[in-house]
């Protein structure tokens, strides 16, 4: 009898969820399957093991697919806070030199805007 496939059914979880305020407005872009994405970067502040704020910034880049990518693109602004729900995946490529790259990103599922970008409630106000 063989070793079991280790990507069968290996028991692990994919889950990821952040809240952090986005950096620049999101952009929609045309994935390798055709469909839509709204592509953004979320900058999220460091926190420490005792769940103290640490000098820094994680970034982390978002895709949202589907029939909400366009929505998305023209409801966010940079600055928004966000919560994100999803899973991690691996995006890898070769350049046109060659070069092998990858980067993770977060497949968002849900999305929810938690408050409006800085500043903003001020403006309204005027």
């Amino acid at each position: 009898m063989g070793r079991p496939d280790p990507s069968a059914n290996s028991g692990g979880v994919n889950s990821v969820n952040l809240i952090g305020r986005l950096v620049n407005d999101p952009a929609v872009r045309a994935a390798a399957t055709g469909e839509r994405e709204c592509a953004m970067r979320v900058a999220i502040p460091r926190v420490g093991p005792a769940g103290r704020p640490e000098p820094g910034v994680v970034y982390v880049d978002v895709v949202a697919g589907g029939v909400r990518a366009r929505d998305l693109a023209e409801e966010l602004r940079g600055g928004m806070r966000v919560g994100v729900s999803g899973r991690l995946e691996l995006d890898e490529w070769v350049e046109p030199g060659g070069e092998r790259r990858a980067r993770y990103e977060v497949m968002a599922d849900q999305l929810e805007v938690l408050d409006p970008p800085p500043g903003a409630a001020r403006a309204a106000k005027r």
